[in-house]
């Protein structure tokens, strides 16, 4: 007789119900390995690969100093507040 954790699950189902909808997902533990090794591969390939197209797309974005960075942050929301104000005094008043 053999215990549980003597026995090795190969093969799992993890049941979910998300509202009316029930379903399985099939689980192999022996194949996470085989994909962890393949989704590397994949990352390394993507990256060696990268397209002249994207690279105008997805440029690096301009970088202020922390310094200037603090008062923006503080000065957004006041701002986003007022043009609120002044928008909603337009269409009343409009």
């Amino acid at each position: 007789m053999e215990s549980d954790s003597d026995k090795k699950k190969e093969h799992r189902e993890i049941t979910y119900q998300v509202g009316w909808k029930k379903g399985k997902i099939a689980w192999n533990e022996g194949a996470t390995d085989a994909l962890a090794v393949k989704d590397n591969h994949a990352a390394v390939n993507d990256h060696k690969a990268e397209d002249p197209h994207l690279q105008l797309i997805w440029r690096p974005a301009l970088s202020l100093p922390d310094g200037l960075m603090f008062p923006i942050l503080f000065a957004l929301p006041i701002l986003c507040f007022s043009l609120t104000l002044i928008l909603m005094y337009g269409l009343r008043n409009g």
